[in-house]
């Protein structure tokens, strides 16, 4: 049953530069907010995961999430998602504030999220994992009778890796043939392809080598580069930092630096994640 109380991702307009050229003005504006949490906490009984946690990801910009164990890392990510609904603060989509209470209600808003174990069925073929629960249904009036249109599953999979660059031996290869890089991009492209807003990310490179993490940050570009904002929580921090437009970084469920990645350096982040700086001014 659709939920009207949330609006269509796909019939909402976008924001930023699309407006300015839509109003005539052919001047450059600054991208719109494609996703953002300002000011939230979170408590679960007497622990305070989150206590003024903000962060704000533009269409077309990459927010890496950073912070120790214990910071508010999934707990914000959570947030973001639908999963759980912030104590205070507010929720941005798309330029607009939202009260989100599951998945599907950002899913709905265009937001989807690659997670740390991928959410894919190692059994099942590639085009089958692209639309896993988003099946598209043929035969009698709007799939009545159940049958899965293979084809327009296959043609849509195949554009949708294209798009991305992404190249696989084939669209009916088990998951479980693939190596971690090619699974993770076929995780990465669904969310792409079921998004209009923004892509999260849980440890994107977390379990794969060199170089299928540096493919992985490539697509990573090439999404942002479409146009979506993406949020990526990692402890790889050389790389996501060289690959990242902003830092924000928690600490004990605060934000404590939101900044330009070009501005940092590795050790000025870690000791902004273990609360050196906070501790030092206090």
């Amino acid at each position: 049953m659709r939920d009207d109380s949330l609006p269509d991702a796909g019939n909402r307009p976008r924001s930023g530069a699309d407006d300015s050229v839509a109003n005539g003005n052919t001047a450059l504006a600054t991208p719109g907010v494609a996703i953002a949490a300002r000011n939230v906490s979170k408590q679960f009984g007497h622990v305070h995961a989150l206590r003024d946690a903000s962060l704000t990801a533009h269409h077309g910009e990459i927010v890496a999430l950073f912070g120790d164990n214990g910071a508010g890392k999934s707990t914000f990510l959570r947030i973001l998602q639908g999963s759980h609904k912030p104590d205070n603060g507010e929720v941005i989509v798309d330029d607009q504030p939202v009260v989100m209470t599951s998945v599907r209600d950002a899913q709905r808003l265009g937001v989807d999220t690659v997670y740390q174990d991928l959410s894919l069925a190692p059994d099942l073929s590639v085009v089958d994992n692209m639309f896993l629960g988003d099946e598209i249904l043929t035969g009698g009036a709007g799939g009545l009778l159940g049958i899965l249109d293979r084809k327009e599953m296959e043609e849509r999979t195949d554009a949708a890796l294209r798009e991305l660059s992404i190249a696989l031996p084939s669209l009916t290869v088990p998951i479980r043939d693939l190596s971690g890089g090619q699974r993770q991009a076929v995780a990465v492209a669904r969310s792409v392809m079921r998004s209009t807003t923004a892509v999260l990310l849980d440890e994107p490179t977390a379990a794969l080598g060199a170089r299928q993490s540096e493919l992985v940050c490539d697509l990573m570009r090439r999404v942002a580069d479409r146009g979506l904002g993406v949020v990526v929580v990692s402890h790889d921090l050389p790389r996501v930092l060289g690959l990242a437009d902003r830092v924000v970084i928690l600490w004990r469920g605060e934000t404590v630096l939101d900044s330009p990645a070009a501005d940092l350096t590795v050790p000025e982040v870690v000791a902004t994640m273990v609360g050196y700086k906070k501790e030092q001014a206090s």
